[in-house]
């Protein structure tokens, strides 16, 4: 609760909300620690501010344990009604990278530029991750070495016949936004290996786009996992 009161916006107050991300996170990942007892889950990481000035990267979830360390921005059904953002003006502007920087300020700016091709999939808030995460690997090597790091984009994708309830042009509309971002979702893990094999010199790092859908699995052990797969419709 501490972390969450922390982190931005007001996690810990919107994760009692039926329809939070928030709440899927903390419910989501806080089962999967209890069943993985070798690991260790800490909620709202803001050690690393992508750019020179300004506020730090806050990542809602990071997984570790002895030879990983997964950092996780979680989505639910912001996808649904909201969209990609547009980037801040200071992510386009060489001046505003510090000289921690992996790669040249140019490399980031192209990549920045080319989220704004994304739609609905919120690719721009991960290239941000992305950035703060390079930083923090640059900045503390040893504590990264021998570890593989990982990016992960975990989106909830609504499942077939769940928009029934709704009116036909709801359904349509939610029909056509589920298979956009299911396209979008495998355009941005793309993108974003292509842009660390190619830019960044850590061979240990990668990003993957997955669904709590595809994941729940995970839970089976947990006390919890019956009730989070029919709250959630896993």
């Amino acid at each position: 609760m501490q972390a969450l009161m922390e982190g931005s916006g007001h996690p810990d107050s919107e994760m009692r909300q039926i329809n939070s991300s928030a709440g899927l996170a903390v419910n989501f990942w806080r089962a999967y620690e209890l069943c993985h007892p070798g690991c260790s889950v800490d909620f709202e990481w803001q050690k690393q501010r992508p750019l020179r000035y300004g506020r730090p990267a806050n990542i809602d979830v990071v997984v570790s344990d002895d030879d990983t360390v997964t950092f996780i921005e979680s989505k639910f059904l912001e996808p649904y009604y909201s969209g990609n953002e547009t980037p801040n003006d200071s992510y386009l502007q060489v001046s505003r990278y510090s000289k921690n920087t992996k790669d040249s300020p140019q490399s980031w700016i192209a990549l920045f530029s080319k989220a704004k091709e994304f739609k609905f999939y919120n690719v721009t808030q991960l290239c941000r991750h992305l950035l703060a995460i390079s930083k923090d690997m640059w900045e503390r090597p040893r504590f990264y070495e021998k570890k593989t790091v990982k990016l992960c984009s975990v989106t909830w994708d609504m499942p077939d016949g769940f928009a029934d309830i709704f009116v036909d042009e709801v359904i349509a509309e939610f029909n056509s936004r589920r298979r956009i971002i299911r396209k979008e979702a495998d355009k941005c893990e793309s993108l974003l290996n292509d842009f660390i094999s190619e830019h960044l010199d850590f061979q240990n790092l990668g990003f993957e786009a997955i669904k709590y859908n595809d994941i729940i699995g995970q839970l089976e052990n947990s006390p919890y996992y019956l009730k989070i797969k029919e709250q959630y419709y896993l």
